[in-house]
């Protein structure tokens, strides 16, 4: 079973109550700038089908991206909390142009006063953390990826007595890993 993108049930034609996911599962918020946008969908794609884990990916909230379209401030950070607020999670991936967001740092902030657990990912290339991110757990490549979504499966399984296996996980030293052109893959 794989983990399904919670932005989805925001459309407008999706209810919540219909949506196919479960408020059980984690759910981590990808909390990114749009310049990495192809970086955070292969790695949300990577964390649902291989991480059986639920994810909050915003380029696919319809409200969300027409709020953006208008110009509307308000509007994007009521569906920005509304997406940290049906998550359990909240990962940074950063970059050399993570420290031009102005959004990043809000949800961050929002993300932790919501006690949502706070980690980073850093992808491919150089970029030095920015402060606000020293916050939570840091994960530097595909290998601390892994560990950490075993460690998030683990505690669900602890909690709710869960089946879920991550044998799917592709191991880091995979000569063809999925996620060799976004992360590091040793780290």
């Amino acid at each position: 079973m794989a983990g399904v993108n919670r932005a989805l049930s925001f459309s407008k034609s999706i209810t919540l109550e219909s949506a196919s996911y479960s408020d059980t599962n984690p759910c981590i918020f990808l909390s990114h700038i749009s310049q990495d946008k192809s970086s955070v969908i292969a790695i949300g794609d990577y964390i649902m089908k291989n991480g059986d884990i639920d994810i909050y990916l915003d380029i696919y909230d319809s409200q969300l991206q027409e709020a953006v379209k208008n110009n509307d401030p308000h509007g994007i950070t009521e569906f920005i909390e509304r997406g940290l607020q049906n998550s359990t999670h909240l990962m940074c991936l950063y970059s050399e142009n993570t420290v031009r967001s102005w959004w990043v740092p809000y949800e961050i902030g929002y993300g932790k006063r919501s006690k949502a657990e706070v980690s980073s990912l850093k992808l491919k290339g150089e970029a030095d953390l920015p402060a606000y991110l020293e916050i939570g757990e840091v994960l530097l490549g595909t290998e601390s990826l892994n560990k950490y979504l075993k460690k998030i499966t683990s505690k669900m399984q602890k909690s709710f007595d869960s089946t879920a296996s991550l044998e799917s996980l592709v191991e880091h030293s995979a000569s063809q890993h999925p996620l060799d052109n976004y992360l590091d893959w040793n780290k």
